[in-house]
């Protein structure tokens, strides 16, 4: 009898967890129904709202200022854009500060925030757009601060330029403005910091290397020391190239796309975004 009522108290479960998750696509369906019912309504108001198109993806978007000389983002490029997020009812949610801007990989952005990303793919540069954003392309069906869950998010967006990772690397050089370093047909840039001489590394010894790992705004994503045969598949190709150009003992910071770190997948754990290049501090420890 214990048995049958461990039976039945298991199916009951499972049958409650089913029930539980039709009764939350239900109301999500219900409301991606409210969310257009709403965005309608905000059009019908716009004064320009007899010109807002609807991307595939569900978001509307009204051109607010065109620029037939712009250019569109590709994949892999950094999009910089200025923007600022609302309610529907002009509650201010989200913004960039008026004299900086937001840079993000193209089809790399990793916010959970997928209405911007796909925004930036609709507008030129030079232009500025209203995108009306459904709950599941912004903030999503849960509360957060100052944003109830299922919200429309209206954003303001002007997209003030695009770069390739070689142009991003070329303006981390400038800024930092190190005095000589040195640059490979890929990309790779290596700025050695201190003097060692002999012979460098090559393939196949053996090493230990302590490293600081960073994206080109400084910010960082990982450090610590690790073993590695040079010429190996232990480490992503950047790095595994820039220590066989090193010597033991040798401290240097590296740069290189992402062409030669995590490509257009990102790294697993979901830290580092497609598309980004990165820098790496590095000591090849005696």
């Amino acid at each position: 009898m214990k048995r049958i009522n461990l039976v039945w108290c298991l199916l009951l479960t499972i049958v409650v967890g089913l029930s539980s998750c039709m009764k939350d696509d239900n109301k999500d369906e219900e409301k991606i129904a409210e969310n257009e019912t709403q965005i309608q309504a905000f059009i019908q108001s716009d004064s320009q709202g007899g010109t807002a198109a609807r991307d595939s993806s569900g978001l509307y978007y009204i051109i607010r200022k065109s620029n037939p000389q712009g250019v569109y983002a590709k994949a892999g490029q950094a999009a910089t854009v200025k923007l600022n997020g609302y309610l529907l009812d002009g509650t201010k949610v989200l913004s960039i500060e008026k004299d900086s801007s937001l840079s993000f990989p193209v089809l790399g952005y990793s916010t959970g925030f997928p209405g911007l990303e796909r925004a930036i793919f609709l507008m030129k540069t030079g232009e500025k757009a209203t995108f009306l954003l459904p709950f599941y392309l912004a903030f999503g069906n849960i509360d957060r601060t100052n944003v109830p869950a299922y919200s429309v998010i209206r954003l303001e967006v002007e997209f003030i330029k695009t770069r390739t990772e070689k142009e991003q690397i070329d303006d981390y050089l400038k800024a930092k403005g190190f005095p000589k370093y040195e640059r490979t047909s890929d990309d790779l840039v290596i700025i050695r910091t201190n003097t060692v001489t002999g012979d460098t590394l090559g393939v196949g010894k053996s090493v230990s290397v302590k490293y600081v790992g960073k994206f080109l705004n400084d910010k960082k994503f990982g450090e610590g020391t690790f073993n590695h045969t040079t010429g190996t598949s232990g480490t992503i190709a950047g790095f595994d190239k820039a220590i066989r150009k090193m010597r033991k003992t040798e401290k240097a910071i590296v740069v290189f796309p992402s062409a030669l770190g995590y490509k257009d997948l990102g790294s697993s754990d979901g830290v580092i975004p497609r598309y980004s290049p990165l820098q790496f501090e590095i000591e090849i420890l005696p």
